[in-house]
């Protein structure tokens, strides 16, 4: 299984997670959120990451010349939204630009992004809130790689895990205070998701 690490803000915390074995990491550029960074700090913070490891920008662009610009200034592999609608989306990836969509676990709410997204990220309430919620209602199903996020620790992740989705996405369940990830954490998170 998949482990995205969420929500860095440091180059210490980027390679640290990198070398614990996290498949991919996520720079937060949405205004208001805890862990939003300047593009430039991502793009820093990206360019010290080895060439195996996937960085995710989460962002709220407003259509697909917004979702090209941030990706070419970021420096990332792939887009998370919450933003795009089905057809950006498909333009965006048209031109070569890979996006995850976040979505409510509601079969309704996949099945309107799954043949669009290259993933979809299944998150309850309030994106980046970190609030758990009931993994089993997840329609993993509904698309061809779906990634659980939202409220997971090295406590709950069995009950995300069951699922069997592409991916966990965790943030603040592996941290020893907003913005700092904990290496332990991070090491247990990552042995538990995989074993």
């Amino acid at each position: 299984m998949k482990v995205k690490i969420c929500g860095i803000t440091s180059p210490e915390d980027a390679v640290m997670c990198e070398e614990k074995g996290a498949d991919a990491l996520g720079f937060v550029y949405v205004a208001g959120r805890k862990r939003s960074m300047a593009l430039e700090t991502i793009s820093d913070i990206c360019s010290t990451l080895g060439p195996m490891t996937t960085r995710v920008l989460v962002c709220a662009p407003r259509a697909p010349a917004d979702a090209r610009e941030l990706f070419d200034r970021s420096g990332v592999d792939v887009l998370q939204t919450y933003t795009l609608e089905p057809d950006q989306i498909a333009e965006v990836q048209r031109g070569g630009i890979p996006v995850f969509r976040a979505v409510p676990p509601l079969r309704s709410e996949a099945s309107r992004f799954a043949q669009h997204a290259a993933a979809l990220v299944f998150e309850a309430g309030t994106p980046g809130t970190g609030r758990s919620f009931d993994y089993s209602l997840v329609p993993v199903d509904s698309c061809r790689r779906a990634i659980i996020a939202g409220g997971l620790t090295v406590d709950n992740l069995d009950r995300a895990k069951a699922m069997r989705p592409y991916a966990l996405d965790v943030s603040s369940g592996v941290e020893s205070e907003p913005g700092r990830k904990d290496p332990h954490l991070v090491e247990e998170f990552i042995r538990r998701a995989k074993a």
